[in-house]
């Protein structure tokens, strides 16, 4: 275990061990970091916040503060950061804001400088954020979704898998597994290549192409989209849109992009 001597931290802090802990760094409240995690100078961790092994945390990070919520009353929440997530300059990652809810934040993220996770988020594995990106509260992100620089993303949104969503978008409604997103947050194609480094395979990516000129190129109303999907998916990547868009939304689910012309662009890198 390595802690700069100018580190103030608190006895109710818990650290493991090989644990770096750089210059100035400000440690309180109920705070639990596993091992192999590194601090760098100037990061402030507090509530009750568990980081997990092997984690990141760059210059000026913060982790577990109070939300930026007028309802929130001081109450017990948690912040709670995967294994292998690195936190690049200056993030900011708050805890819940109801009584014993929690931000999550899964292995394996990559969330770049400025970056913000509100309140109650919920991020799955592998997901970026590249610089600025700013998450409003009860957003829900799953893996490997990347959401490129600026992107704002309102309260309650749901991004599914692999999402790709460009920078400086706006995004007011949920976006369903697989799509490209344009800056007014809707669906200008598939994330082919994003696919393609899951491990998607040529079978299930002709049936999402299929999928999304159902739901995105024909004249089928929304729900009549759907009731065709449900005849239709049968992979394990179709089967996943089909979920998404069958589960509860708050926001409801984007449309088409009003930059595509033709439904032949939803095959486009």
């Amino acid at each position: 275990m390595s802690i700069h001597p100018t580190a103030i931290i608190e006895r109710t802090v818990e650290l493991d061990s090989n644990v770096t802990v750089g210059p100035y760094c400000v440690l309180e409240g109920n705070v639990q970091i596993a091992s192999g995690c590194r601090l760098a100078h100037n990061v402030y961790v507090t509530g009750w916040t568990h980081i997990d092994a092997d984690c990141e945390l760059n210059t000026g990070v913060i982790v577990g503060h109070t939300p930026q919520d007028l309802k929130y009353k001081g109450e017990r929440s948690y912040c709670r950061i995967g294994k292998g997530t690195i936190l690049r300059e200056y993030v900011t990652v708050h805890r819940g804001t109801l009584p014993e809810s929690e931000t999550v934040i899964g292995e394996n993220c990559f969330l770049l400088g400025g970056s913000h996770v509100a309140h109650n988020c919920k991020l799955g594995k592998g997901v970026t954020l590249v610089n600025g990106a700013l998450l409003a509260g009860h957003v829900e992100i799953r893996d490997g979704a990347t959401l490129g620089g600026g992107a704002l993303v309102h309260q309650f949104v749901r991004i599914g898998e692999c999402v790709m969503i460009t920078g400086n978008a706006r995004v007011p409604m949920d976006v369903p597994p697989f799509a490209m997103v344009d800056p007014d947050g809707r669906v200008c194609g598939l994330n082919r290549i994003g696919m393609r480094r899951a491990g998607i395979s040529p079978e299930q990516l002709d049936e999402l192409r299929k999928a999304y000129r159902i739901l995105y190129g024909s004249q089928l109303s929304f729900r009549e989209a759907i009731d065709r999907l449900s005849r239709e998916a049968t992979g394990d990547a179709g089967r996943t849109l089909l979920n998404f868009l069958q589960a509860d939304s708050r926001r409801g689910i984007t449309g088409r992009s009003r930059r595509t012309t033709s439904a032949s662009s939803h095959e486009s890198d």
